[in-house]
């Protein structure tokens, strides 16, 4: 019995030698070998993101919905710059340069947007260091389907996941990154979070931590690479009338990661107890904090790195 498939940029349904019992991997070659394109130029996705190669067919919808990814990601020379590749100086490919007059290649410009995208963010930002500040420059969809010479299924796919972020985030939830429901924090001030839909399906993992998205595990912190990302690229908001304050800061004492609600700059992490102020990150002292009160205003700490 044939199995069922639909590319995300055509209407047409069409059919493939897989079965309910194949894996995804196994389904996206015959899906190849329909489309005469290298399997691994293929990807499976459901709701969103892409799917785990070892999930059997029997266990996601039909027809399975098929990105054929652009396998060649040439600029055409217009588009071309000499800048440097701010992932990697060193970069022989051709760069663009983007709005903002930094660069990359396509390749590097796809892979950073996405994993942006995979972290639950709507935006794609500049994080270029600039006299050692984060550029920031916003980069809108247009610039970056067309610099990262997105194929027809990836810009659908890249759309679809950028809306889906947006709601997520202005509605305050989160996707369990296991069975991809949403999910709301038990507690708003902590990113230990229990997916009910996971718990109520037996399943062995159903704990996992709001910010980076990882299992969660007993003094839980994030990875580097995550804990880096997520403090560069968070929102920026106003604290007592200081403005561009990073919404999220690793605790000083234990580095977990914590997002500012309330409008008073002190915080006690509820994992170490530590006291710090949110803005200019000074740990509370013997005689108390030497910025200020809990509404003074003082200057803005850079952006932490996690080493």
């Amino acid at each position: 019995m044939a199995g069922r498939f639909l590319r995300l940029s055509e209407s047409t349904v069409q059919s493939a030698r897989f079965t309910g019992g194949n894996t995804v991997t196994e389904a996206k070659m015959t899906v190849a070998e329909v489309l005469r394109e290298d399997k691994n130029n293929i990807d499976i996705v459901e709701k969103g993101a892409i799917v785990d190669g070892i999930r059997l067919v029997k266990d996601m919808e039909s027809p399975l919905h098929v990105v054929v990814h652009n396998s060649d990601r040439q600029l055409p020379y217009w588009r071309q710059t000499e800048e440097k590749d701010i992932v990697n100086p060193w970069e022989e490919e051709p760069r663009c340069l983007m709005s903002c007059g930094h660069a990359l290649t396509p390749d590097n410009l796809y892979g950073y947007c996405w994993s942006q995208l995979t972290e639950q963010t709507s935006s794609f930002r500049c994080f270029a260091d600039v006299n050692s500040r984060r550029c920031d420059w916003e980069w809108f969809f247009p610039e970056v389907a067309e610099n990262a010479c997105l194929s027809k299924d990836e810009r659908i796919l890249f759309e679809s996941r950028i809306n889906r972020n947006w709601v997520n985030l202005s509605a305050g939830v989160r996707e369990c990154p296991f069975c991809r429901c949403v999910c709301e924090r038990q507690k708003p001030d902590d990113p230990h979070v229990l997916c009910v839909y996971c718990q109520n399906a037996g399943e062995p993992n159903c704990h996992f931590c709001w910010y980076c998205l990882y299992p969660w595990k007993d003094h839980h912190s994030c990875t580097k690479d995550s804990a880096r990302q997520i403090l560069s690229t968070c929102p920026r908001k106003e604290i007592v009338k200081v403005t561009g304050c990073p919404s999220i800061r690793a605790c000083p004492g234990c580095k977990i990661l914590i997002e500012h609600k309330d409008q008073c700059k002190h915080m006690d992490c509820r994992n170490c107890k530590t006291s710090f102020c949110f803005i200019c990150l000074e740990v509370r002292g013997q005689r108390g904090f030497s910025c200020g009160s809990y509404n003074t205003k003082c200057a803005v700490a850079t952006i932490q790195t996690v080493t």
